[in-house]
């Protein structure tokens, strides 16, 4: 799974359609892209 933003309304989610606009996404800024899959912080 990837991290996606709508750029219409600036929100995130994993789904390739926004759930407050409806719109399409895109794929977030390449750091946030892999954000589930990084390491638990202590």
């Amino acid at each position: 799974m990837k991290l996606k933003k709508c750029s219409y309304c600036n929100s995130y989610t994993l789904k390739t359609d926004c759930p407050k606009c409806g719109k399409k996404t895109s794929d977030a800024h390449y750091k946030f892209i892999k954000i589930r899959n990084a390491p638990k912080s202590k």
